[in-house]
């Protein structure tokens, strides 16, 4: 496994959420549309779809601070349920994943 490119990769993934954090307080409908009209408030279900994306990429980003932990610590790859290896296919499609998908469910 190439541990520097699965480094790289999570790396790159918590830079790019740590950048949309911000502008979720505004507003998922206007941040996701690229424009907040002047004097617009976010209401009702675009409120609740805002907390809900920022909400969503608070635990991805929580995920990939630990997968960065495990890479430090020699354990990024196992399964954190059964220890047996983390296939490669899966850790391409989701690299912060802490489960092999047997335990995945």
């Amino acid at each position: 496994m190439n541990f520097a490119a699965r480094r790289n990769t999570l790396e790159a993934q918590r830079r790019m959420l740590a950048g949309h954090l911000p502008e979720i307080g505004t507003g998922a409908g206007a941040a996701l549309a690229g424009a907040i009209p002047l004097g617009w408030q976010p209401k009702g279900d675009e409120q609740r779809c805002g907390e809900m994306l920022g909400h969503f990429e608070m635990d991805e980003l929580r995920r990939i601070e630990v997968a960065l932990a495990r890479l430090r610590e020699g354990s990024y790859g196992f399964c954190q349920i059964c220890g047996d290896d983390i296939e490669e296919e899966r850790l391409d499609k989701c690299p912060a994943t802490p489960f092999c998908s047997s335990c995945d469910g």
